[in-house]
Parts: C-alpha cells; sequence; structure tokens
C-alpha cells in the first residue's frame, strides 16, 4: 500500500522483503560526526585513535545485529572512519579562524 503525500514528491510505501535499506549513510550523520571529532581533539592521539575505533566497532556491530550484510557495513564504517579524519582536520585547520 502506498501513501501519497498531497503537494509532495514523496511517496512512502512498502519495502520488498529481501531489500536493504540504509535509512542515511552513515558519513552524513553530521552531529555523531561532529561530537566525536570534538571529542577525540581533546585527546592524546593514541587514546584518541583508540577511541575512535571503539566507536567504529560498536557502530559496525549495531548494524551487524540489525541484520544488515557485512558488504554493505564495511563501505559505511570506512566512510565514517573518514568523515570523522576529516572533521578532526578540519576542526585543527581552522582553529583560531573565527
Amino acid at each position: 500500500m502506498h501513501i501519497d503525500q498531497p503537494d509532495s514528491r514523496v511517496i512512502f510505501g512498502t519495502v520488498p522483503s529481501g531489500t536493504t535499506v540504509i535509512p542515511f549513510p552513515l558519513a552524513r550523520r553530521r552531529a555523531f560526526i561532529d561530537r566525536h571529532a570534538r571529542h577525540i581533539a581533546t585527546m592524546r592521539p593514541e587514546v584518541g585513535e583508540r577511541y575512535l575505533d571503539r566507536q567504529l566497532q560498536v557502530q559496525f556491530e549495531n548494524l551487524e545485529r540489525r541484520g544488515i550484510d557485512l558488504d554493505i557495513i564495511r563501505p559505511q564504517i570506512v566512510a565514517m572512519d573518514a568523515a570523522i579524519r576529516a572533521a578532526l582536520w578540519r576542526a585543527a585547520i581552522t582553529r583560531g579562524q573565527r
């Protein structure tokens, strides 16, 4: 059954069984990415690396528990890792420019 919203191009409906849906790429979860980057920035490098590894492992386990295929999880975790590291670099480069 589809539900059409008036004046909208969004159509809500069912997803065929066996279809994997990733509601939002992990690397685009800006609040999550920025929060962890800010937190890691306050740590010694080796502690920050361990913390980041643990957070990525937690996300991996959450997706795995939801039954998402490993071939989908791995690139999502790699992208999240890259996004957090990029946020760390942005913070380091722009520090003091505000």
